[in-house]
């Protein structure tokens, strides 16, 4: 899994406005690192020439696979 740093963390829930209690935070946290390296798989094989597009880190990144179904319209985030 990605290492995402404190202040890597905190940036993130500074630019897309969020902020959790202690336990929740871990959580999003943990969430948000798996995302970052789904992400940065992807990435290296648009590096490679494997896949067509890139993808970046946004405020959906720290959802579970359940609220980004609700807020996509029932899609999975990808895998």
């Amino acid at each position: 899994m990605s290492l995402v740093t404190d202040e890597e963390w905190v940036e993130y829930k500074s630019k897309f406005d969020k902020s959790y209690e202690a336990e929740e935070d871990q959580l999003r946290r943990e969430l948000y690192a798996k995302a970052k390296a789904r992400i940065d798989e992807h990435n290296r094989k648009f590096e490679k020439g494997e896949v067509t597009w890139k993808m970046g880190i946004n405020h959906l990144a720290d959802l579970t696979p359940e609220e980004f179904a609700q807020r996509c319209g029932g899609k999975k985030p990808p895998q």
